[in-house]
């Protein structure tokens, strides 16, 4: 439910003119309890000191508190003549008088030529929407597929027939805010920038989404650094299906490293309306390959027997990541609602990547990482959430 602030009689009295502002927001509390998953055990080669390290296994945590805490305020002005101007502020994480910024747009559009937006947002879960069929069940981004980050960008879009043509530029969350993430001072890391054209098409019960993405700032001679591993591409593909008793969706991605590794990722989504009820379901899959055939020359380390070494453990990120989640949830309104959520997944290559290459930049040496890389036990979630939107 949308509420219209109104300005101050007060100052309306004197004169001064206000734009109309709506509020919308989410709050979500409740329990969770998760086990995490932990490491592999591993022996380094001679030439990189001969460690042998145990396996751990995953922490136990669990507790009551905030889940979700967002707010948004948005005005429209009308230009005139087919034109308006949206701006759009969201603030964050507002617990115990903490507050992080949101997803902040300003967005022009013209009727005759399309829509310009400029942002800094939090970037989608990589197969929400579409693909998880609007199921209430647990995200994967950050345990199968890659974690999700904030940045600053640009978008066109428009429609063409019955398809809208979209073109974004955004760049680099290690970049974040004006006048940075473009370029940077002689050794200063800018990150990956992305260029992504899609076209949605959308038509009754039928969605389908077509995607392609292209990186910068690639790195060509080593297969992982303390950024984690850097990516030429990714192509991505989404299908959705409202088939009144039931909504399905699918996507899939194909992501292409610097050096040869791939990662294809998949999600199959199923959510069935029943009354007030929800139930839900997701299926994930993730599968690095190509580690094992890179030249070893694009591994770590100071000779060549030392990136032999590198490389004998980090190709144990070959192989395939699984995923379930299902999930119900009770709309006691149109706003306020009670979900349980339940999730189990193996790590994939890619996060293993991600958690090595966070592991180097925090100043731990590299070869002291390298139980990062294979799979151990299953990761699970459990979560019961007492959500309210207005």
């Amino acid at each position: 439910m949308k509420k219209t602030l109104v300005a101050l009689a007060v100052l309306a009295a004197s004169g001064a003119s206000f734009a109309q502002v709506t509020i919308t927001g989410t709050v979500a509390m409740g329990y969770q309890a998760a086990k995490s998953t932990g490491t592999s055990a591993a022996t380094l080669s001679p030439f990189l000191g001969g460690t042998t390290f145990a396996a751990t296994p995953g922490n136990d945590t669990a507790g009551l508190g905030v889940d979700t805490t967002e707010i948004y305020f948005t005005a429209t002005e009308d230009l005139g003549g087919g034109q308006k101007v949206e701006a759009k502020l969201g603030l964050d994480g507002a617990t115990r008088g903490t507050v992080g910024g949101g997803d902040t747009t300003l967005t022009y559009t013209n009727n005759s030529f399309g829509r310009i937006q400029l942002g800094a947002v939090k970037g989608d879960a990589i197969h929400s929407g579409i693909p998880s069929a609007g199921a209430p069940v647990i995200d994967m981004d950050g345990k199968i597929f890659e974690i999700r980050s904030s940045s600053d960008f640009i978008s066109y879009a428009a429609p063409i027939g019955p398809v809208i043509f979209v073109y974004k530029i955004s760049e680099s969350s290690k970049g974040l805010g004006l006048g940075v993430g473009s370029a940077g001072a002689a050794g200063t890391v800018v990150g990956q920038r992305t260029s992504d054209l899609a076209l949605v098409y959308s038509s009754g019960p039928v969605k389908l989404v077509g995607a392609y993405r292209s990186y910068d700032n690639r790195n060509p001679t080593t297969i992982a650094n303390g950024e984690g591993l850097t990516k030429d591409n990714v192509v991505s593909f989404q299908a959705g299906y409202d088939a009144g008793f039931a909504n399905f969706g699918f996507g899939y991605n194909v992501a292409t490293a610097s050096i040869g590794p791939k990662v294809d990722d998949m999600l199959i989504g199923v959510s069935v309306p029943a009354g007030a009820w929800t139930f839900g379901a997701t299926f994930g899959m993730a599968k690095a390959s190509g580690v094992a055939d890179a030249q070893s020359t694009a591994f770590p380390g100071a000779n060549a027997n030392q990136q032999q070494g590198f490389k004998d453990l980090m190709k144990l990120a070959d192989g395939t990541a699984n995923s379930v989640s299902v999930g119900a949830k009770y709309d006691f309104s149109k706003r306020t609602n009670l979900s349980v959520k339940y999730a189990t997944w193996t790590r994939s290559g890619y996060e293993q990547f991600e958690a090595w290459g966070a592991r180097v930049a925090a100043g731990t040496a590299a070869q002291n990482a390298l139980n990062e890389f294979g799979y151990t036990d299953k990761a699970s979630q459990t979560s019961i959430l007492l959500a309210h939107s207005f």
